[in-house]
């Protein structure tokens, strides 16, 4: 495969690029069985992602679908460690986790009229985008039945990933993609963790990490996730406000202190910064969520914990309800 990635903004504005490619194949979990694909005249079609590894919308003839390139750009001569470490976790199949199609560890392309080695993910395309657009384009606040619905689609993805000893480590809104039926999908792994690796390498995502992630001191890289799906809660909840901005005092207010040592008193903080009535915090909310962040991982609620709460246990909308409230509610 060869293409301009210096001129493949602008050109894709105007017109698609085509290009043929064979990429490698990686095992089916759900099947259980290796399945040979080969993809040609896939057609660059804009560009999806700023991010520091960007992904491209792609189209492929051969299989009249449309997927997500995430590119990696070759490191000191070799593929991006961030590339090989996604790669690890390219056979995860789950319904509320972006599925990786296949990937490719060498192609070249033609960057500023230089021929360079990149590596590539190709993906499930997902079309509505990611949950930070999605929660901070929200016209209306959400409602707890469809923060909860989320939220329950999350907390199934994140179980199935430590159900095979793996840890995201970078859960956060824009790491959550809004799938075609609008469901939630957990992507970018290329910080992800498994149990059995030596060490934890990653500090994780500022104003999401758990303690223990900041303080590079992680013995629980479990734990950590289930904190950051905590913060994940709070700012669908409350329409993008943070609970806290980690080492930054809000108007002279420790919000991650009072968090952590004074709960009743961040609640009353919360209240008066978002101006809302002290019953938009209720105590089962309250308490699902002083549980998940715990500052010391021991303590902090497991899945388990999570799933047995009186806040995770209310009402819900199907998968069919969801798509169709979404697709035709003014509120959203």
């Amino acid at each position: 495969m060869t293409t301009s990635l210096a001129s493949l903004d602008q050109a894709c504005s105007k017109s698609s690029i085509s290009t043929s490619c064979s990429i490698s194949t990686i095992q089916d979990v759900g099947k259980e069985k290796s399945q040979n694909q080969s993809f040609k005249d896939l057609t660059f079609l804009k560009k999806i992602s700023k991010a520091k590894f960007p992904v491209y919308l792609v189209s492929s003839s051969s299989t009249e679908k449309q997927y997500a390139m995430k590119v990696f750009p070759f490191s000191h001569g070799k593929p991006s460690a961030r590339y090989e470490n996604e790669c690890r976790f390219s056979a995860i199949s789950h319904p509320n986790v972006v599925s990786m199609i296949s990937h490719n560890e060498e192609e070249e392309a033609t960057l500023q009229e230089k021929t360079i080695k990149i590596s590539y993910i190709l993906m499930e395309y997902a079309p509505h985008g990611d949950f930070f657009d999605f929660v901070m384009g929200s016209e209306r606040e959400w409602s707890d039945k469809l923060v909860r619905t989320y939220f329950h689609q999350l907390i199934e993805g994140v179980q199935h990933l430590h159900s095979l000893g793996i840890a995201h480590l970078d859960l956060k809104l824009e790491n959550l993609l809004v799938g075609e039926d609008h469901s939630l999908k957990i992507a970018d792994f290329d910080l992800a963790h498994f149990l059995k690796d030596a060490r934890v390498k990653t500090k994780g995502t500022k104003h999401y990490r758990s303690p223990e992630l900041l303080e590079q001191r992680c013995d629980d890289p479990q734990a950590a996730d289930v904190y950051s799906a905590g913060i994940i809660l709070f700012v669908m909840k409350c329409g993008g406000v943070l609970p806290h901005l980690e080492d930054q005092l809000y108007k002279g207010i420790h919000l991650c202190d009072l968090l952590h040592n004074k709960p009743d008193e961040f609640w009353e903080k919360h209240c008066k910064i978002q101006k809302r009535d002290s019953a938009f915090f209720n105590k089962d909310f309250q308490s699902l969520f002083i549980s998940m962040t715990r500052p010391d991982p021991i303590e902090r609620a497991t899945i388990t914990d999570i799933k047995n709460s009186q806040w995770y246990q209310g009402p819900t909308y199907s998968k069919e309800e969801l798509s169709s409230f979404v697709r035709h509610s003014s509120s959203i």
